[in-house]
């Protein structure tokens, strides 16, 4: 059984509504956290339209916040 949940889904709340870089297997994704669950999070991308991105937590490398 591979990693299917977030690790530690409580740790986003800080992130919450604010600019992350989500680091994934196939490259990464920029915009506001606005959700996520135990197996998800929800980026809204800002670039090159507003759009939001559902992203299983087994492909996430890792999440960074974007300091503006």
């Amino acid at each position: 059984m591979g990693q299917e949940c977030c690790r530690c889904p409580e740790g986003l709340v800080p992130f919450l509504d604010r600019k992350v870089t989500v680091y994934t297997k196939c490259g990464e994704i920029t915009g506001f956290l606005r959700a996520f669950g135990e197996s998800f999070i929800e980026v809204e991308e800002t670039d090159p339209r507003l759009d939001l991105t559902i992203i299983q937590c087994a492909q996430i490398c890792h999440i960074r916040l974007v300091r503006t």
